[in-house]
């Protein structure tokens, strides 16, 4: 089979980086990070934890773009700095990334919520003229798991995090798809054994909705397992076929057609139902994960109106096609009505005993 010497080498070398779970840990970025040392973050987060960093040779900065011109140009006003500490989601540990990469710094990373893989990828998701870009090279020294400060982070940032990897389930799907179509990449053949890697961090997913839905101990564990298996895309050979596919096409496309900045895990998520949908593989299942664990995918959680997003979801398969994104089934599929009402009585279904409070807007 192809690649399948290739997939057992990659299980001997494991995957993820130095990662620490335990509790009060920011408190001891003072006494290791060399200063003067530089925090990045978001605005609204320094309030809620700046106070760990009182007295401290450092200062914060506060995240305002991701538009690779821009960070080019804050990098040359920096000054002097040796050490790189990324504190908050996904925006500003990949800023932080990118000034690691830029200014080849020692970088730490401490997450306050789970709600996308950043932290476990060595390339910064910026943008270039609008479009997401991955550019860049940083592993951390050690990425820092503090249970309480995720625990009391607003659950739905968390149960974000579920999209980056109940994606895998489709991401594995298209990959299959492309394979019988006889469009798959040489550099990217089918590998079976990387594919049930995959699948398996899905099924850890399903099989723990409550712990996630609660954010335990097991529950945090269970999504760090999950958003780290996003280094195999750089362990596999940078390829992204285990770990995405249309379910995040249909998030660029609504973020390219609309300017929007969404909470990573609700178009993906969506785009998750959309692709199963497609495939006719799992779409209740992955429905019945992602509402019981809270996480909010029907457009209108998005602020989207139902005909704009109908709008996005036909566009798909021409922006597919025009970005050459990986073969997938969004690249063959013309969505018809029948597909949009399945989908949108499927939603209504599954939200409809939820409460807006535990379906996270």
């Amino acid at each position: 089979m192809p690649g399948q010497h290739c997939s057992h080498a990659f299980d001997a070398l494991g995957y993820g980086f130095p990662t620490v779970f335990g509790r009060g840990l920011l408190g001891e970025f003072r006494h290791f990070v060399n200063p003067p040392f530089l925090v990045v973050t978001m605005e609204d987060l320094w309030p809620l934890f700046g106070y760990h960093f009182e007295d401290t040779d450092c200062r914060p900065y506060f995240c305002q773009s991701i538009e690779q011109t821009v960070l080019e140009r804050e990098v040359a006003g920096l000054g002097e700095v040796r050490a790189i500490v990324g504190l908050g989601g996904g925006q500003a540990l990949d800023v932080a990334k990118y000034f690691s990469w830029r200014l080849n710094l020692p970088l730490f990373q401490a997450p306050t919520a789970l709600s996308v893989n950043a932290v476990y990828g060595q390339r910064s998701g910026v943008r270039s003229d609008g479009k997401v870009v991955y550019r860049g090279w940083a592993v951390p020294e050690a990425i820092y798991i503090d249970y309480d400060v995720l625990a009391n982070c607003p659950p739905v940032l968390n149960w974000s995090g579920i999209g980056d990897i109940l994606c895998f389930h489709t991401g594995v799907l298209d990959w299959r798809y492309a394979e019988r179509e006889g469009r798959v990449e040489e550099k990217w053949q089918f590998d079976e054994g990387l594919a049930q890697q995959s699948l398996a961090k899905v099924r850890a997913i399903i099989d723990n909705v409550d712990h996630i839905r609660a954010m335990d101990d097991r529950g945090i564990a269970t999504l760090v397992d999950g958003l780290q298996w996003g280094t195999t895309y750089h362990g596999a050979g940078w390829c992204p076929r285990h770990i995405e596919g249309t379910d995040h096409f249909l998030f660029y496309t609504l973020e390219t057609m609309t300017g929007k900045k969404f909470l990573h895990g609700q178009p993906v998520g969506l785009g998750i139902l959309v692709g199963s949908m497609l495939h006719e593989d799992g779409a209740d299942e992955m429905l019945d994960t992602i509402s019981s664990i809270g996480l909010d995918i029907r457009p209108e959680a998005m602020g989207l109106a139902w005909d704009h997003f109908e709008e996005g979801l036909r566009m798909m398969r021409r922006y597919v096609n025009e970005v050459g994104l990986w073969h997938s089934i969004a690249h063959d599929t013309t969505i018809s009505k029948g597909f949009i009402s399945d989908l949108r009585r499927r939603l209504n279904a599954a939200y409809a005993h939820r409460s807006g409070k535990n379906a996270g807007a």
